[in-house]
């Protein structure tokens, strides 16, 4: 899929320009990809050694405080972020597997995308996601060896033309919990999870996908000592990073919420929001405005986020 993303509106409200209409096109991605990394806390991407994911959110827009749902555990925020709705609209507050794995019934932004003719596809490194699979036609892997897993059998996902795919990287969360959060090996091996951003990176410069994908790193939740689950602010920020088609480099984002996720990609695919969506385009990203569900061009977005209220 392709084409261009138009955002049109009437500048009567900056002077009218002649009560003519002003046209803001940006590029709408011929791909997305979305990697969460389970249990990352922003403060330490910050610290660890992750070149990879520093330039992307070099090139691109980042909110390092951005915020998760609560409980901030695994399966919760997760179906929060594909679906873009508040806990108790997706109705998923625990955080297991339920036999016979039914499919939650808010459907996800890979469900939408796939229901519009995007070709989707979702790797998984925890069982529980299979509550998250609710189409025969996405291709869905439970990788069980973790990061690098994940990242050979998106490398090809890429190969085969999958245009929607979401990575979930486990080992942040495993080596919180067995080893504590900002210990020095969760810190090492949050190095590792980038070497596996840099590999599904190389990927796309290499089948020259790279200008047209929009990426999403982000987190479910954070952590603190051996455990998460509380209202902590080490369990509930999380990071927020976007790069590619019509981001806006070093554009300031603050006040993102893990809901967005969804939202932004709705969006930035061209495709409508379901009811009682909490999440909102973070348009400030795109150097746009907040406008309701979508966006619009601004003369200078008057709040730093810009997600539409």
């Amino acid at each position: 899929m392709s084409g261009w993303l138009r955002v049109v509106l009437s500048l009567c409200w900056l002077g009218c320009l002649g009560g003519q209409p002003v046209e803001t096109v940006i590029p709408r991605p011929a791909r997305v990809i979305v990697i969460s990394l389970d249990g990352a806390r922003p403060d330490a991407l910050q610290q660890a050694d992750m070149p990879h994911l520093r330039r992307l959110a070099a090139a691109g827009a980042a909110d390092w405080a951005a915020q998760t749902v609560f409980p901030p555990a695994t399966l919760p925020a997760h179906t929060s972020m594909l679906t873009g709705l508040a806990v108790a609209d997706h109705g998923v507050d625990w955080n297991g597997t339920n036999p016979g794995c039914p499919p939650v019934e808010p459907p996800t932004f890979l469900t939408l995308a796939e229901r519009a003719g995007w070709r989707t596809a979702f790797v998984s490194g925890k069982e529980k996601f299979c509550h998250l699979v609710q189409t025969p036609g996405m291709d869905y892997t439970f990788a069980l060896a973790g990061d690098r897993s994940i990242t050979d059998r998106a490398l090809a996902l890429l190969d085969d033309g999958y245009e929607v795919i979401f990575l979930h990287f486990p080992n942040p969360d495993y080596f919180g919990h067995l080893h504590g959060w900002m210990s020095d090996i969760y810190l090492a091996e949050l190095g590792q999870s980038d070497a596996q951003i840099g590999r599904v990176l190389a990927k796309l410069e290499d089948l020259g996908l790279a200008a047209q994908t929009l990426i999403i790193i982000t987190a479910d939740h954070g952590g603190h000592d051996f455990e998460h689950g509380t209202r902590r602010p080490e369990d509930m920020t999380i990071p927020w990073i976007i790069a590619g088609p019509g981001v806006l480099p070093g554009a300031a984002l603050a006040g993102v919420q893990v809901t967005d996720t969804a939202a932004t990609i709705l969006w930035a695919l061209g495709l409508p929001s379901p009811p009682k969506l909490a999440g909102r385009p973070v348009c400030a990203a795109f150097g746009l405005a907040a406008d309701g569900l979508g966006c619009q061009p601004s003369a200078g977005v008057d709040d730093a986020v810009g997600r539409a209220r």
